[in-house]
This record gives structure tokens, C-alpha cells and sequence, in this order.
């Protein structure tokens, strides 16, 4: 028998996490076994102006496990999206749920027909424990995974970071491009993103990290599109580590994201690209420095949290 909680959970934010942290409570008490039920969107989905989501269903699964859930059920939105709340109810008893565990906006069946009201009496008719969790609020608004996105649009990482519990990611393999970092001094690891439908940083140069050999390694990013050089039509991610010399090609890189620097700008000649790239490594390094033992601090809280 299973306590299961539900939601969407893109991004695993301190509000998801607080339901898992209930979820892992309840299984506890009743001896049951943990699992989320989330759900994944098919390609096209979303609204014309939907930013995209936080992380793909990869990402978020490993997120989820990371609280302390044991099992991850993944329902593909296309087989539920016309059930009605009664059905929805019947598929989680197929699925051996004893316990549910939701946040209190949580919706669920054909064109969200059933809300918390419904859930607890289906709960009721069927002996199945229900927690509903209170959302989390930051500054007195709701966490929420539209806020996140638009913080993420807007370049307010350090916003984006407090709301998940944890910095930013993009994920993805390095790959051979021009060299153009090498030609003016700075070699960069050019990562291709893993999918499409994600939601898209500010294009700008940001503070960044990433765990290479055991090792965490602080750089520069920019993500954009290179006005200056070679125009890109595509969002491009490049990195150029501070204090890593070595070859990064076709390994796969997390990387963090700590701090937006500047906008991506266009420059009216490589050199003044140059000196402004310059100016950036010593605005990082400074930040860097002062900043080091804050951010390992939080890995530390966040490698002992559930």
C-alpha cells in the first residue's frame, strides 16, 4: 500500500517539498510506502506564451526522490486529462493508495471539476487518510512554479533559488562549437540544453558553477544569443570556468545558476567585448570570494535536508 502525493511538482519547489516531507510522515506512522503521482505534458500543450517548464520529467523525478519519496509514478496527461473526478479517484484505489497527501489548491478530473471539497469526501466513502498541506509563502505571496518561471524570465535568480530550495539548473552535454571563447581568451563548454519545451533564462551573463571530478568549479555564463559575434537565432549556453583547464567535450554538466550579472549585450568591436568580459571575471571573482563559504554552507543544509 502506497501514500501518495500528487501534483505537478515542475521544479520541486519549498512548497512541493513540504508536501513530500508530510507524505514521508504519514508513511512513516502508517508503514506504508511512499510515491508522487505526477503528471508529464505532452509537446505543444502549453498556451502560445507559456515560458516553458523549470526542469524536464528526468530532472524532476530525481528531485522528487532526492525528499525521501520512494516511488515515482509518471500519468500521461492525455490518458486522464477526460476522466472525471470519480475516475481519477478509482485509478489512485487501483494504484493501492491508502494515503493522499495534496496541497490545498490541488485540482483534479475533467477540466479540474474536482477540488480539496471533492477529494475529502471520496476520501471518506473509501477509508483513505487525506493530509491537506498548506501552501508555503515568500514576502507573503504564494510559492509557485509561475512565479519561479517568471523570476527565471526575469533574470532574479536569487529569487528563483530561495522559492526552489536550491539553485537553478540547466543540464546538458558539452558540445564542439566554434571555438570563438578559445579565439579571445576565454575557453568556454558550450552545453546543449536537453529539451526545448524549458523555460529560458534572461539572456544575460550570470555567476555559475558545476561539480567536475568531485570538484566545484565557479564560472561565467552567458546565455544568449552573441549579438557581437556570429549571431546565434537559438539560445546558446556557454561557460567559461575560472580556475579549470582541461577538455570538457561530451561530458554531461549541471550547472548552477548563483547570480545574474548584466543583460547580454552588443559591442561595437571584439575589443571592448573583450574588456567587458574582463570586468565581469573580476565582479565574479570578488562576488566569488565573498560568497564561498555562504554557498557551501547551503549545500551542506540542503545534502542533510529530506
Amino acid at each position: 500500500m502506497y501514500v501518495t502525493c500528487i501534483g505537478n511538482f515542475d521544479g520541486v519547489h519549498i512548497g512541493h517539498r513540504k508536501i513530500m516531507s508530510e507524505t514521508v510522515k504519514l508513511a512513516k506512522k502508517s508503514g506504508f510506502t511512499t510515491r508522487a503521482l505526477t503528471i508529464n505534458y505532452p509537446w505543444g500543450y502549453f498556451f502560445e506564451n507559456f515560458p516553458g517548464l523549470i526542469y524536464p520529467i528526468s530532472q524532476r523525478i530525481k528531485l522528487i526522490q532526492s525528499t525521501g519519496i520512494r516511488d515515482v509514478q509518471i500519468l500521461d496527461l492525455n490518458e486522464i486529462k477526460d476522466l472525471s473526478p470519480e475516475e481519477f479517484f478509482k485509478l489512485l484505489l487501483e494504484n493501492n493508495v491508502n494515503g493522499i497527501v495534496v496541497g490545498d489548491d490541488f485540482t483534479f478530473g475533467r477540466k479540474a471539476a474536482g477540488d480539496i471539497d471533492t477529494l475529502k469526501k471520496l476520501s471518506k466513502n473509501h477509508s483513505v487518510e487525506l493530509k491537506v498541506i498548506e501552501g508555503v509563502k515568500f514576502k507573503e505571496k504564494r510559492v509557485s512554479s509561475s512565479w519561479i518561471r517568471e523570476t527565471i524570465s526575469r533574470g532574479d535568480i536569487e529569487i528563483s533559488n530561495t522559492l526552489l530550495g536550491e539553485n537553478f539548473t540547466i543540464s546538458g552535454r558539452v558540445y564542439r562549437d566554434k571555438k570563438l571563447g578559445n579565439i579571445l581568451g576565454f575557453p568556454t563548454a558550450n552545453i546543449k540544453r536537453s529539451s526545448g519545451d524549458l523555460v529560458k533564462p534572461k539572456p544575460g551573463v550570470y555567476i555559475v558553477s558545476s561539480c567536475i571530478d568531485d570538484m566545484e568549479y565557479f564560472g561565467l555564463m552567458n546565455a544568449g544569443f552573441r549579438p557581437t559575434i556570429n549571431y546565434s537565432e537559438r539560445m546558446k549556453f556557454e561557460v567559461y570556468f575560472l580556475d579549470f583547464s582541461g577538455s570538457l567535450y561530451d561530458r554531461n554538466l549541471s550547472i548552477k545558476f548563483h547570480r545574474f550579472l548584466r543583460p547580454e549585450l552588443k559591442f561595437d568591436s571584439v575589443e571592448k567585448l573583450v574588456k567587458e568580459i574582463q570586468r565581469d571575471e573580476k565582479i565574479a571573482r570578488r562576488w566569488i570570494k565573498n560568497n564561498k563559504e555562504k554557498i557551501k554552507d547551503g549545500q551542506r543544509k540542503s545534502q542533510l535536508s529530506p
